[in-house]
């Protein structure tokens, strides 16, 4: 099945909390089936191979009588040719009586209630960031030997082929250039390799530009590296979503070659300067001496 199905088990479906999740998951694009924890509804799932490999199981006071379902869920997280991940939603009490019976090692995620659905959506994207190498590892180590140490690195992500590949010439000049054409292969990539900075389609198929930058806000390893959107529409709308996300600039895709490069340039000058002057301020803040309390009487004026 594919990472855009979910499975959601509950007691019941009418529950406004589990319609809500239902409907937030089924406006983000997955494909969400309910059913009860029961073991002959699951395995009817299994047995007519529409079985998906994304659990989500929500509690609402655990019921030993479910217990079969979820040994029988179990088992199925460790089905050999399945890669399956389970979400648990519910208080402590619960999940910790649902360990009982799931190991908490199966469990790919916990919310306690009240959950941000936000929150779920953004963890389950992340399962659809896989991406296979084979080729591409051979492909990556070859790049790695062509690395100037004394450039910069930049990743640019653009879905389309003939603007990424102009992209890599114009900035293959002035500076270590990769390419990749989706948001999955980017958090790929990042792991095998850092950037100096990211420039970031704003609008692509799958993944947008602004859950790619949520992903890469939320992982520790790569919080930190600089964002710059790309974009080809410059409507007010556009431009405010895109500065409600806080990247680190956006240019917009009309820009001729050579001041999109220099704008690039730029944008690392200034980082340099900036880190100079944070340098320069915290050097002063350590030789500037405290003043003893005397010295601040002595400063008072005499009334």
């Amino acid at each position: 099945m594919s990472s855009d199905s979910i499975l959601f088990i509950g007691d019941n479906e009418q529950n406004f909390l589990v319609r809500a999740m239902i409907k937030s998951l089924r406006d983000a694009g997955y494909a969400v089936q309910f059913c009860m924890p029961d073991v002959y509804q699951i395995s009817r799932f299994e047995r007519q191979k529409i079985l998906p490999d994304i659990f989500v199981i929500y509690f609402e006071g655990y019921e030993s009588s479910s217990d079969r379902a979820y040994s029988y869920i179990k088992q199925l997280m460790v089905e050999k040719g399945h890669k399956r991940n389970l979400f648990l939603i519910g208080n402590p009490v619960e999940i910790n009586a649902a360990y009982r019976m799931i190991p908490q090692s199966f469990v790919t995620h916990v919310f306690e209630r009240p959950v941000n659905t936000d929150d779920m959506i953004l963890q389950i994207k992340k399962l659809s960031i896989e991406y296979k190498y084979d080729e591409k590892e051979n492909l990556l180590a070859a790049e790695e030997s062509m690395i100037d140490a004394s450039k910069k690195t930049i990743l640019i992500v653009d879905d389309d082929i003939v603007q990424l590949h102009a992209m890599q010439r114009w900035f293959s000049k002035k500076f270590n250039t990769f390419v990749v054409n989706s948001g999955m292969d980017t958090i790929s990539f990042l792991k095998h390799r850092a950037v100096d900075l990211i420039l970031l389609d704003y609008k692509m198929p799958a993944l947008s530009g602004l859950d790619i930058l949520q992903v890469l806000r939320s992982e520790p390893s790569t919080a930190s590296i600089p964002v710059i959107f790309l974009t080809g529409a410059d409507d007010k709308k556009t431009v405010m979503d895109i500065i409600e996300a806080k990247p680190d600039g956006y240019i917009l895709k009309s820009t001729a070659p050579a001041i999109l490069v220099q704008n690039v340039e730029d944008f690392f000058t200034k980082q340099i300067e900036n880190a100079a002057r944070q340098r320069e301020e915290e050097e002063i803040r350590k030789n500037t001496p405290i003043p003893h309390p005397e010295e601040f009487l002595e400063e008072l004026p005499i009334i």
